[in-house]
Formats: C-alpha cells, sequence, structure tokens
C-alpha cells in the first residue's frame, strides 16, 4: 500500500523555507548574525530523524563539575585489607563519579549491570525516584531520559569492546529507555529480556497488591552491546522452567525470558536475612538473577560496575560466583550517601557477604566530592 510521508513534505517544505529567507536575508547590509541564526535553526532541522524526542535539562552536578575539580579520598576505617583481589565502592553523584572512572577504566568493563530509578515515586531508597519527572516538560519524561542519557554514554565509553550492560526496568519507563538505548548503542545491539518477578515457589512471603484490570508478573531487562558481533555469552545455570526446587540445576543458554532466577519477593527474602527486614527496596533483584548475567557476559578476570548499586546485590552476585567458580572478576560500585544509603545499606551488604564468604579480598571505600 502506497502512502506519503506527511512529515517528510512539511520538512522539506520548511527547507525551502529557510532558502527563500537566506536570500532576502543577504541583500541586507549586515546579514551575518542573522545569518549564524538561521543556518542553527537549519542545522537543528536537518538532524531531525525517527527516535525520542526529549527536553535536555542541566543537572546541578553539571554545573558544579564545570567550575570544580573531582577530589578522591579514602574512608580508611571501612577499608577491608585482604591478600587478594581489590574491590571499590565509590560514594558520591553517579554522574561525577563515572566522569572520574573514565581515566582509568576506559573500554576496560565488560558487564554494567543497573537497577535505576523507575520514577513510580518510590522513598524508600533515599530519594524521591519522582524528582527525575518534571510536570512543566512537554515531554513529561523528559528529565528522566536526560538523566539517564548522560549516564548511559559515560557508561558506554566504559564498555570494553565485547561488553555488554543490563539496564533493570519496569513498564513506566520501558518505551522511552529502549529508544534510547537504541539511539545510544544501535538497534542492532539492544535486546528485550523478561524477568518474571512472581513465582508461587519462591513467593512463600510475598504480600499481594489489590489487582486492578491487569496484574503485572514481570519487568524488563535492557540488553545493550557494545558491539554485539564481537560479544559471545557462556550458559547459565539454573533449573528447568517451572520445576520444583528438587530438581538440580544444569547448564542453558541465556533466554528472552528469565525464568528460574528469583523474585521480587525472594530478593526481599535476602534483603531480610542481612539487614533483618523487607522494605529498605520496594523492587529489589534476587542475587542468582544478577549473578547469572555476569556468569553469560564476563570472562573469569572481568570488571562489573554497578553505578545504581543500591543494596549492593551485584557485588554480592560477584563474590558469589567467584566464589564457585575459583574467578577473579572485580567490583566496582556507585552509590549516592543520601541518607547514608551507602554506608549503611551498599557497604553493610558486601562486609556482610566478604564475612560469610571469608572473603581473602581487599574492598576499598571511596568518595568523591567536587570542590572548587
Amino acid at each position: 500500500m502506497k502512502t506519503r510521508n506527511l512529515s517528510k513534505i512539511k520538512l522539506q517544505n520548511l527547507k525551502k523555507n529557510i532558502t527563500q529567507i537566506k536570500r532576502f536575508i543577504e541583500k541586507l547590509s549586515n546579514p551575518k548574525d542573522v545569518l549564524d541564526k538561521l543556518e542553527e535553526i537549519n542545522n537543528f532541522i536537518q538532524n531531525l530523524h525517527f527516535g525520542l524526542n526529549f527536553e535536555t535539562h542541566k543537572e546541578e552536578i553539571e554545573e558544579i563539575l564545570e567550575k570544580s575539580t573531582i577530589q578522591l579520598s579514602e574512608n580508611k576505617k571501612m577499608t577491608i585489607t585482604g591478600k587478594n583481589l581489590e574491590h571499590k565502592i565509590y560514594e558520591g553523584e553517579n554522574y561525577a563519579v563515572l566522569s572520574y572512572l573514565l581515566r582509568f577504566y576506559k573500554a576496560k568493563i565488560d558487564v554494567i549491570c543497573i537497577d535505576p530509578p523507575y520514577n513510580t515515586g518510590n522513598e524508600m531508597l533515599g530519594y524521591d525516584d519522582l524528582d527525575y519527572m518534571d510536570g512543566n516538560d512537554d515531554y513529561i519524561h523528559s528529565k528522566w531520559l536526560s538523566f539517564m542519557e548522560k549516564r548511559l554514554k559515560l557508561a558506554q565509553e566504559l564498555l570494553s569492546s565485547h561488553g555488554v550492560m543490563f539496564i533493570n526496568i519496569d513498564e513506566t519507563q520501558i518505551g522511552g529507555i529502549i529508544l534510547l538505548c537504541q539511539e545510544l548503542f544501535g538497534e542492532e545491539n539492544v535486546v528485550i529480556l523478561i524477568w518474571p518477578k512472581t513465582d508461587p515457589k519462591f513467593d512463600a512471603n510475598r504480600v499481594e497488591k489489590p489487582v486492578s484490570n491487569v496484574k503485572i508478573i514481570h519487568e524488563y531487562i535492557i540488553l545493550c552491546y557494545k558491539n554485539k558481533e564481537e560479544t559471545q555469552f557462556k550458559k547459565v545455570i539454573k533449573r528447568p522452567n517451572h520445576t520444583d526446587f528438587s530438581i538440580k540445576e544444569h547448564y542453558y543458554n541465556m533466554e528472552s525470558i528469565i525464568y528460574e532466577m528469583g523474585t521480587t519477593s525472594s530478593a526481599k527474602d535476602e534483603m531480610t536475612e542481612i539487614f533483618g527486614r523487607r522494605d529498605y527496596f520496594s523492587t529489589p533483584k534476587p542475587m542468582k538473577l544478577i549473578k547469572e548475567l555476569i556468569r553469560a557476559a564476563t570472562n573469569y578476570n572481568s570488571i562489573v560496575l554497578d553505578f545504581f548499586a543500591g543494596s549492593g546485590t551485584t557485588g554480592h552476585a560477584v563474590i558469589d560466583l567467584n566464589n564457585e567458580d575459583g574467578g577473579k572478576r572485580k567490583f566496582v560500585l556507585i552509590n549516592n550517601n543520601e541518607n547514608e544509603i551507602c554506608k549503611k545499606i551498599t557497604y553493610n551488604r558486601i562486609k556482610w557477604v566478604f564475612n560469610k564468604y571469608k572473603c581473602q579480598d581487599t574492598l576499598k571505600y571511596l568518595i568523591i566530592k567536587c570542590n572548587e
């Protein structure tokens, strides 16, 4: 069926109008300033294409970085000194820390796992993630997308040639984040995975919420490859789909629907074991899920980064996997310290993990600040 691309026709007409205006202006005695402004408009129109439209926001941290230098210090009281690998926790605003890490880790990170704010108004994280929405935007999700774009661009530079990034997200922002990732990484390098966040055999302690029309029983994981053609995943270890705990785990290829790797409720059970309460986070990820993503995409000596470290699940998963297969993977975790979340939650979980596994690695607790 033939169609007419009305948007393209409108764009062509606008370009013709600009040309006619330029010819008129050139006849004026001093047209340079006006022509420069017109050329700026023309360049903007030329770069319009199918994709994601959102309004860019300049964050306070960007303004601070423009007139400040990044200062690094170490909290030696919280540093754990071992004789093997060196892992790192960075306390600081993640945009500033990622900017700093580019000096040392550019193209060296094999896996990035992040669980960013979902824009659902959850205040348990130490901040209200509705801060990343602005009702004054023409596009209401612009502030969140602008926030994510800056960090994903830095993350992309940190990834190795065969590196991958896993982004946990729910339905609130799924449409925007897919298009954003496709723009940054290329459509061919973005794959959508589905994680069922409920499963009766894991969910003995699950508290059911009232259902409004459709019960949401899944979330998404956006998989971004630096270069899909250069990347080969290893097999993951899990039980066959929809089986009980008596069935042994085996090796399987990664599938687009990720069964048998825990649920939101089982992740809250893990939080209870470590912290004595289930309600620190409303959408925690089970350690098994993150562990298998890391297993699939790392070598034994890979570096794994999480710049929304939350409760430290990614660090826990790295230590657990190394303990299982003798690997020498290192983790780098980044978290802000609003409500002392980095010190009281992220660090304390990793300290708990070190004790549980009798880990002989080093853990450095580093603080990034911006000083004029």
